[in-house]
C-alpha cells in the first residue's frame, strides 16, 4: 500500500507556486523537502506513479502546480485548484524494448494494443492541509516484467506535453537457501502440505523457529535494474471470536530496507534475525491488536514478501530525505520532463510457508506472545510462558 506525504511551501500571502508531490514506499520510506520556487508564467505538473507489473491496477497521481496570490493553505482546500478535470488530460503508457525506440506491446493477453489510456477517477483521501477529494488515473491493464514504459500526460486544452521513461522491473528471485524458495521437497508453500513417511519433519515440512538463539536468515538474489529491496515477514493468524466466527489476521516484521551494490543482478543479498526477535516484534504487534471479543488466536502461516524499487526511486528518497543537519538548503530529485515528481518501477515477490508444531507450540507460550492467547498445535491454550 503506497503512502502519500505532500510537499507543500508554507508561505502565506505571496506569490508562489505550490506543487503536490506525493511519494511512497514496495513501502520503501518516506521523505519531505520544500519544493523551489519555480518561475512565473510556467506550465507545470506534479506527478507521482509507481509502476508494478505485479499489481492488478496501476494508479498515478497527478496535481496541478498553481499560482496564488493568497493564503497558500486556503488555496490548497479549493479542489480545483489542485486537480486537473479527469477529461482535461489524456494520460498513457507506451512500452518500448530496452534501447529500442519503436512502441511495442503494453498489454499482457493483448496481441495488438501498443498504447495504454488511463482513466481518470476521483478518490478521497485523509484530511489534511490540501483538499481531500484528490484525483488519479487508473488502468487495469496487465503490464509486461520487462522493457521500458512511457508516461505521457497531454494537456488536451493548452497543448502542453510532459513525459518520463522508466526500465521495468521484474519480481525477485529466490536463491538456493531456505527459507525464502520454493520446491517440490523443500518448504513447499502455506497449503501445500508435504508428508515423509506417516510424518512430516521440520527439516523437510515447514519452518521452524523454535530454537530461539538461532540466527535465521532470509536469503534472495538481486534482480537487474532495481536497487532498493524492502522485506517483510508476515505471520498470518486466526482469531475465534467469542460471539462465534473467525476473523483473519496479521502482523508484520521489517527489515531495514536492502540496498544492491550494482544494477546487473544475481548478486546475494539476504537479511537475519535471532529466532527470538521473531517472538518479540509479534508481542509489540499484538499490542496495538483489539483484544476485546477474542477467545483465542490460532497461527496460521507465514509469507515472505520482498518488494523491490528501481533506481530512480532510490534517487528520489535518497535526494528528498530529510536533512540531519542545520543546512536545509537541499536539490530537488524530479525525472518528469516540464513537470516535478517521480515516475518509476517496482516490483513484489511473495512465498508462504506453513510452520511446525514446535514453532506453533513456541508462539503459544513464549513471554512476548502468551498474553494474546494463542493456541498450541493441538488447540489449546498454553496454561503458562515458556523460555
Amino acid at each position: 500500500m503506497v503512502t502519500l506525504l505532500f510537499y507543500l511551501i508554507k508561505m502565506k500571502n505571496i506569490k508562489l507556486y505550490i506543487g503536490l508531490l506525493a511519494t511512497a514506499l514496495i513501502t520503501l520510506s518516506s521523505c519531505k523537502n520544500d519544493l523551489d520556487v519555480l518561475a512565473p508564467g510556467e506550465e507545470t505538473v506534479s506527478v507521482y506513479g509507481v509502476l508494478n507489473p505485479n499489481e492488478s491496477v496501476q494508479n498515478i497521481r497527478i496535481n496541478r502546480v498553481y499560482l496564488t496570490d493568497g493564503d497558500a493553505l486556503t488555496s490548497a482546500q479549493d479542489a480545483s485548484q489542485i486537480n486537473y478535470d479527469t477529461a482535461e488530460l489524456k494520460v498513457s503508457l507506451q512500452r518500448f524494448l530496452v534501447g529500442g525506440t519503436t512502441p511495442t506491446l503494453t498489454t499482457v493477453g493483448n496481441a495488438t494494443k501498443k498504447e495504454i489510456v488511463l482513466t481518470g477517477t476521483v478518490i478521497t483521501t485523509a484530511s489534511g492541509s490540501f483538499n481531500a477529494n484528490q484525483t488519479i488515473w487508473q488502468t487495469t491493464d496487465k503490464l509486461y516484467n520487462s522493457g521500458e514504459y512511457k508516461l505521457t500526460i497531454l494537456n488536451k486544452k493548452t497543448g502542453k506535453e510532459f513525459t518520463s521513461q522508466n526500465v521495468i522491473i521484474d519480481s525477485v528471485k529466490p536463491n538456493a537457501n531456505k527459507p525464502f524458495i520454493y520446491h517440490a521437497t523443500l518448504y513447499p508453500s502455506h497449503g501445500n502440505y508435504l508428508t515423509t513417511g506417516s510424518v512430516p519433519t521440520p527439516t523437510a515440512g515447514y519452518i521452524d523457529y523454535s530454537t530461539l538463539t538461532i540466527n535465521q536468515k532470509i536469503r534472495f538474489n538481486s534482480i537487474p535494474n532495481a536497487k532498493l529491496y524492502d522485506v517483510v515477514l508476515r505471520f498470518h493468524y486466526i482469531d475465534s471470536l467469542i460471539g462465534g466466527g473467525t476473523s483473519n489476521e496479521y502482523v508484520d516484521f521489517k527489515f531495514t530496507t536492502q540496498k544492491s551494490s550494482t544494477l546487473e543482478g544475481a548478486e546475494p543479498m539476504e537479511v537475519s534475525f535471532l529466532a527470538n526477535d521473531f517472538y518479540v516484534n509479534i508481542g509489540i504487534q499484538m499490542a496495538k491488536k483489539p483484544t476485546v471479543n477474542v477467545k483465542n488466536r490460532r497461527s496460521f502461516y507465514l509469507e515472505y514478501i520482498i518488494r523491490a524499487g528501481a533506481e530512480s526511486l532510490n534517487t528520489f528518497l535518497q535526494v528528498n530525505a530529510p536533512s540531519n543537519t542545520i543546512a536545509q538548503d537541499k536539490p530537488n530529485y524530479s525525472n518528469i520532463n516540464g513537470g516535478v515528481g517521480i515516475f518509476s518501477t517496482s516490483s513484489r515477490s511473495i512465498i508462504t510457508h506453513d510452520m511446525w508444531n514446535d514453532f506453533i507450540d513456541k508462539i503459544a507460550c513464549h513471554p512476548s506472545t502468551y498474553p494474546y492467547l494463542f493456541c498450541k498445535s493441538n488447540g489449546v491454550v498454553a496454561a503458562g510462558p515458556c523460555n
